[in-house]
């Protein structure tokens, strides 16, 4: 195999620190140059939560303000997903930054992922970089289901904890399941061994409460111990967020199109503003983002 130097960069968003957020490698290939295992490879060495693989080169475009380029995500055990909201908004950052993309005016990138989707985002005005996503009708689960649930949920708090609804991803997020706790359980405070999730049924494990604080509606964690090495957790996690926004405006009874405010109470933390639009199944993410690093990788 001929050497190829694929241009990256590491970047953590939904944050304006360096050391919190959630970090994304960014990787710029075109990726039918390398086998997809091997792409994996280079997941696995990088070793950041989520890699977002980007096409050298814009696919064609309509508008000379929007750029359209192809994107896939692979998560840190090498495996592909389909979708990844802080990987998004990462590989915005680095594109909206890059000198060609900064003289041709583009405020907007479409994102062609691997299943056909497209993935919007947005150069705002403050320096947030704003994203959306498809959002879901969340399932109902049966009181046996909740049951069931409840005994893995327990095993990972190590007590007895108050579940107040369970809620499947529904079609659009599969294999997703929202676990609302009550606000006395003290998300951001409690130690969580997410093995105890494994074998549940769901790969990306949701646990949210209203918030404690007038800086937020909700707050979150995500456990995804399966894809996530370490502790299994992932410090922000922006595709949650499509069962979590049209979860909670319904809760509260909050109209579309309004925006609030979310916080991720993992230990670095995360912060995002969201909008659900109902009646286009989408949710608008707006976060800031860092990059950390750039280079080069020789292949």
């Amino acid at each position: 195999m001929s050497s190829t130097r694929a241009p990256f960069a590491l970047v953590t968003a939904f944050t304006s620190s360096p050391f919190g957020g959630n970090p994304a490698a960014v990787v710029f290939l075109d990726s039918t140059s390398l086998p997809l295992d091997y792409v994996g490879e280079i997941a696995k060495n990088l070793n950041q939560p989520m890699m977002s693989l980007v096409s050298n080169t814009p696919l064609p475009s309509e508008d000379d303000k929007i750029l359209v380029r192809s994107i896939r995500f692979f998560a840190s055990n090498g495996k592909e997903v389909p979708i990844c909201g802080h990987a998004t908004l990462a590989t915005a950052r680095v594109l909206f930054s890059s000198p060609e993309v900064q003289a041709s005016g583009a405020h907007t990138i479409h994102f062609k992922n691997g299943t056909g989707a497209t993935l919007t985002a947005v150069k705002l005005d403050d320096g947030f970089i704003e994203i959306e996503l498809p959002s879901t009708v969340p399932g109902d689960v049966s009181a046996d289901e909740l049951a069931r649930l409840k005994t893995f949920i327990d095993k990972a708090f190590g007590r007895d904890v108050v579940i107040k609804n369970v809620k499947t991803g529904g079609k659009v997020y599969e294999p997703y399941v929202l676990i609302e706790l009550d606000k006395s359980e003290d998300l951001a405070g409690s130690t969580i061994d997410a093995k105890q999730l494994i074998g549940n049924g769901y790969v990306v494990n949701v646990l949210t409460t209203a918030s404690p604080d007038s800086d937020a509606t909700f707050v979150l964690r995500m456990f995804a111990p399966s894809m996530i090495g370490g502790t299994g957790e992932d410090p922000v996690c922006g595709s949650a967020h499509g069962l979590l926004v049209p979860y909670w405006y319904s809760k509260l009874g909050i109209a579309p199109g309004q925006e609030v405010k979310s916080k991720q109470v993992s230990s670095r933390g995360g912060n995002l503003r969201v909008v659900w639009k109902k009646e286009e199944g989408r949710i608008k993410l707006q976060g800031q983002t860092v990059i950390l690093a750039t280079g080069e990788l020789q292949l």
